[in-house]
């Protein structure tokens, strides 16, 4: 195993001088070595000034990511500098310096006076950290590959969590500070972990709160939502100009990244190249054509047809660890493998959007509290796991965030990582903080989302939503089914997929079904490489779990269950 250097940093504390941190080869100045630390730079070069790996002689500050609000800290703390400005942010605010932060980063800094060290991630995880440690070292990474690497060239046992391989096989990621190693820990959303006498101990810093505010009214809410939405548009955008980018804009037949490029073009950031990846001739190739010759901007499609990405299996490996189901980034990395990044800025991205502007919630009960499963790709096995913290969540809306949007949603980003930054301004804390203030009767089945768009921007609702396969716009000619508004025009075809075709349906984004029964040679790839690697399971009922999921022949969970015997083999992970 080597250390992967496809973004991020590593950090390691010890006083033990038989630990060890092989750097291998890194770009210049990437290393910085004091009596007890070790710290390895791999960050991107994009956005470089707003990243840091420096030290004085009082604190080591590494900082990854974009940092939206960069420029106002440094006039308020009246700096000169950046590495000075979270230098101060630190010495007035303490431990908790970086909440003040806005934008997509994680890092470390560690206090040579104190000898302490504080590990952090911003609001939302959304940049992942994960650590491990003893009495005698702690170790930090952005990429958990090389903390598989780390505790293999120190000789330090490490094993299979049988609970998480669970997980894997129902949600499709982890849950809590869960990886599928037992010795691997991930640093949870909204927390920071401090490393002070041979201990560490994980603090919380954010937390959503969903109490609704009833002053505010549906007006209100919109005019609000519109108001937050746009400052997270311009801060982001703004990045890009700062850098001198060209705005990198995903786009599909959904709503989420429509409005992200359709609303940003209108505060004049038109100069996006918009990017798409879907099965050919679906909406989500039709509609994004539409959209970006509509706006004149230039657009990038790649096509996923025969499902011919999912053999990437090891490359997608080395991106997300096998912390979550591997064709999420598999299509991704299909698209973005070929992409030249120099002149583009960060991924704007619609991720959480149809949550952020409509609710979690699955009934008008505020109080009603998330069940195990929820959001989980497969409940064939959910009765294996029970020790998972979504209790202390005070409802379901926020259980959702924390155990979906976070610790698995967030996943979809990592793939961009090692090419560019990536935020979606959906996702934005300010943004989610004030929409979940909104009262529940406004927020839900997107009754909110659709008055904001129709209102503020009636033109982007005048194009197909994948999701009812006719625009929002339109007002008559719906049969509603198990509350899903559907066109009576395409009320056959409905019947006709969900009778006959539910599993191998052509019309879909991602047609997984369709391409394991069409391509043989991919099914029977995928078949080899479970058999291959079958007899890796040392654990006789995860071993007999998985042999019953492939024998089944459930689309999703072979997919899942490929992607554990992936990581088992890659990391030589026994139970």
């Amino acid at each position: 195993m080597k250390y992967n250097n496809l973004y991020g940093f590593c950090f390691l504390y010890s006083k033990d001088l038989r630990i060890l941190l092989d750097i291998g080869s890194v770009k210049n100045n990437g290393v910085i070595k004091t009596q007890h630390v070790t710290a390895v730079n791999f960050m991107i070069d994009k956005f470089s000034g707003d990243k840091l790996f420096q030290q004085d002689e009082d604190v080591l500050i590494i900082l990854d990511g974009v940092v939206l609000n960069k420029k106002e800290l440094i006039n308020e703390i009246k700096s000169e500098n950046w590495f000075d400005t979270v230098k101060q942010l630190y010495l007035i605010n303490g431990e908790s310096f970086f909440s003040v932060l806005r934008g997509s980063f994680s890092g470390v800094l560690y206090d040579k006076q104190k000898d302490k060290v504080v590990m952090f991630s911003d609001h939302i995880g959304s940049k992942f950290v994960y650590y491990c440690c003893s009495d005698n070292y702690v170790f930090f990474s952005s990429n958990i590959n090389n903390n598989y690497c780390f505790l293999s060239s120190n000789n330090i046992p490490y094993s299979l969590n049988i609970e998480n391989s669970y997980l894997m096989l129902t949600y499709g990621f982890m849950l809590d500070n869960r990886t599928l190693c037992s010795e691997i820990l991930k640093l949870n959303p909204g927390c920071y972990a401090c490393y002070h006498d041979s201990k560490v101990c994980e603090k919380q810093y954010f937390l959503l709160d969903n109490t609704p505010d009833y002053s505010i009214k549906e007006e209100d809410a919109i005019e609000l939502m519109d108001e937050k939405f746009r400052n997270a548009i311009e801060s982001q955008f703004e990045k890009d100009v700062e850098y001198g980018y060209k705005h990198l804009v995903s786009l599909s037949a959904g709503l989420d990244s429509r409005m992200v490029s359709w609303v940003s073009h209108q505060m004049g950031y038109t100069n996006q190249l918009n990017c798409t990846f879907s099965q050919s001739n679906y909406w989500d190739e039709i509609v994004p054509k539409q959209i970006s010759s509509d706006l004149k901007h230039e657009w990038l499609f790649k096509a996923l047809d025969n499902g011919l990405w999912l053999y990437d299996i090891d490359s997608v490996m080395n991106i997300n660890g096998g912390n979550v189901i591997y064709y999420g980034s598999a299509h991704c990395n299909s698209l973005l493998r070929y992409m030249n990044f120099s002149e583009l800025g960060m991924m704007h991205s619609g991720q959480q959007g149809d949550i952020a502007f409509d609710s979690y919630y699955t009934t008008m009960d505020v109080n009603k509290q998330y069940v195990l499963g929820e959001g989980a790709f497969s409940r064939r096995l959910l009765g294996r796991i029970s020790d998972i913290k979504y209790k202390e969540y005070k409802n379901e809306e926020i259980a959702h965030y924390y155990c979906r949007s976070f610790s698995g949603a967030n996943h979809g980003e990592v793939t961009y990582m090692g090419h560019t930054e990536v935020k979606s301004p959906f996702a934005d804390i300010d943004v989610l903080s004030s929409i979940l203030s909104i009262p529940l009767q406004y927020r839900t089945n997107r009754n909110l989302y659709f008055k904001w768009i129709l209102k503020k921007y009636p033109k982007a609702g005048n194009y197909v939503w994948d999701h009812i396969e006719c625009p929002i716009s339109r007002t008559k000619g719906f049969v509603t089914i198990n509350g899903c508004k559907i066109p009576i025009e395409r009320l056959p075809s409905k019947v006709i997929n969900h009778l006959f075709l539910k599993k191998h349906n052509r019309n879909n984004m991602n047609p997984l079904g369709l391409y394991l029964n069409e391509n043989k040679q991919l099914s029977e790839y995928l078949k080899n490489f479970y058999l291959e690697r079958i007899n890796l399971v040392n654990d006789s009922s995860l071993k007999h779990d998985i042999i019953d999921i492939m024998n089944n022949n459930n689309p999703i969970e072979i997919i899942q269950a490929i992607t554990l015997l992936a990581a088992i083999d890659k990391y030589s992970l026994n139970s």
